[in-house]
């Protein structure tokens, strides 16, 4: 039986081979290589056969899903979806995964925020107030965490703010929570760009995590940072994740 990819029991030693890789994340062979050499997936080569390690793994597609086409993208998605169908995690197929997950009190529109510190924060504070938050600060430094690893903006004036690692003791379910700010601010982008759109998105393991991720980075491939900055209260903002949503799978 192949190891599960993205199963928390994994220790960062256990190495993987590509071919379970590729089977975990529905991608070929080939293009994972690709990956390894153009994009620089970490690997190591082992008795002249490359090997991973699952948090490596996780890390660099937590940092770098935006470059990968959506096609390959959809692929990884609708992998880990089969996985949590079939454990249980989700009970059935739904087209509107993100958007019944971001309550209107978890969105939150034009605020007057300056700092990268600030929007951490807030989001904190929003995803409090939707009820399924039970430690603040720990959610709050597992942001800072991973903001000191990478940046989570994108291109494109929008980043995906998520902990590095599932934080499943303080939280009851998935959360997703979306800030506007009144201004772009400097939030890190690779390009130098500024951010003015924030996603919060946790999970309590690795497979919602990249589920969502894969499939919010989906939404956004499809026209909806655009979207989401037109909105005009949480209202519209969750009406157009809605319709996004639903889009992806016509």
């Amino acid at each position: 039986m192949q190891p599960q990819v993205l199963n928390n029991e994994l220790q960062p030693s256990d190495a993987i081979t590509v071919g379970e890789l590729a089977a975990a994340f529905g991608w070929s062979i080939r293009f994972i290589e690709g990956l390894v050499r153009g994009e620089r997936l970490p690997a190591e080569e082992i008795d002249g056969q490359l090997r991973f390690h699952r948090d490596e793994v996780v890390d660099w597609l937590q940092q770098k899903i935006h470059i990968l086409d959506s096609a390959h993208v959809s692929e990884l998605e609708n992998r880990i979806e089969s996985e949590l169908l079939d454990n249980g995690t989700f009970r059935t197929h739904r087209s509107d995964r993100l958007a019944s997950r971001l309550p209107l009190r978890g969105i939150a529109l034009d605020l007057e925020i300056e700092s990268k510190t600030e929007v951490l924060r807030a989001l904190v504070e929003i995803a409090a107030g939707t009820g399924h938050l039970h430690d603040r600060d720990h959610l709050l430094a597992s942001l800072i965490d991973r903001e000191e690893l990478c940046s989570t903006a994108l291109p494109g004036g929008v980043a995906i703010c998520h902990p590095r690692r599932p934080i499943s003791s303080s939280l009851d379910r998935q959360i997703l929570c979306a800030l506007r700010t009144a201004h772009p601010i400097e939030f890190g982008a690779e390009n130098g760009e500024d951010t003015q759109l924030f996603f919060l998105h946790c999970a309590p393991d690795d497979r919602s995590h990249l589920h969502g991720l894969a499939r919010l980075a989906r939404v956004l491939h499809h026209g909806g940072t655009a979207a989401f900055l037109a909105a005009n209260d949480p209202e519209h903002f969750k009406e157009t994740l809605s319709y996004l949503e639903a889009g992806l799978s016509r």
